[in-house]
């Protein structure tokens, strides 16, 4: 049984409090949970150098681009904050390791190339925004490196529906990739 005299109280399955004219109303508190969605794809196998402005992608051909994809959302439609992200390498080298995640709440329609061509892609109408990252830190077992949002501190997103968004990479640099080489993407996601 409630407690009527306390202002917020627990009855083991809810929580309620007094509105102030003799009432009661139930709280729902929103979620605010943190997840670490993560995708990951190989490249092909090559070490052909990537010019600042490249695709890094799953395939040398556009039509088999597959985008990352990321379950970002607690709901369908539901929305979140995306605060900074995390690219991990197989390579443990990190010269001129700069890229650019771009992210998408549909996968983009046109790839015009594929990887280690000009990053070229249509979806400006689903286009959320980007992270920088710099790939800075090198282990024996690969590299990795954290970035924030290009504009502002973080990403509020609301979802017309589904539960997830899409991203492609783009090399800031000169970059020489390990042939079949993974590029592993984390996000720090702040859901509603």
């Amino acid at each position: 049984m409630p407690d009527y005299a306390a202002p917020v109280f627990e009855d083991k399955t809810r929580t309620w409090r007094d509105v102030g004219d003799g009432t009661l109303a139930e709280v729902i508190a929103a979620a605010g949970i943190t997840t670490n969605p993560t995708a990951t794809f190989t490249r092909p196998s090559d070490t052909t150098a990537y010019a600042s402005g490249d695709l890094v992608a799953n395939s040398t051909t556009a039509g088999s681009v597959v985008p990352m994809t990321f379950t970002v959302g607690r709901v369908s439609g539901g929305s979140f904050m995306l605060r900074r992200c995390k690219l991990a390498t197989s390579s443990t080298s990190t010269t001129s390791a700069s890229f650019r995640l771009h992210l998408f709440r549909s996968a983009p329609a046109t790839v015009t190339n594929g990887d280690n061509g000009a990053f070229s892609v249509s979806g400006v109408a689903d286009y959320i925004g980007a992270f920088d990252i710099t790939v800075d830190r090198a282990f024996t077992d690969g590299a990795a490196g954290v970035g924030l949002p290009v504009v502002g501190t973080e990403m509020s997103v609301k979802l017309a529906s589904g539960t997830t968004i899409r991203g492609l990479l783009e090399a800031r640099a000169a970059y020489t990739p390990t042939s079949a080489g993974t590029f592993t993407v984390t996000l720090d996601d702040l859901q509603d």
